[in-house]
């Protein structure tokens, strides 16, 4: 028995080792939240940023 623990601790550290921990509980959700926030916000903003530009020239187009 103490042989099948002393492999199972060998083969958890070698995992451990080579990789990042695991997220905790709602770590992920919180990540992929803020990254659609950021996505939506980037997306509006370049859009009221071309609108803004687009009536500067239709304004100096009337002129």
């Amino acid at each position: 028995m103490n042989k099948v623990r002393d492999v199972t601790a060998a083969a958890l550290d070698k995992i451990s080792r080579g990789t990042r921990p695991l997220p905790k509980r709602g770590q992920i959700k919180s990540r992929i939240a803020a990254n659609a926030f950021h996505s939506i916000v980037s997306v509006l903003s370049k859009a009221s940023s071309h609108q803004h530009h687009s009536q500067r020239k239709s304004y100096l187009r009337k002129a």
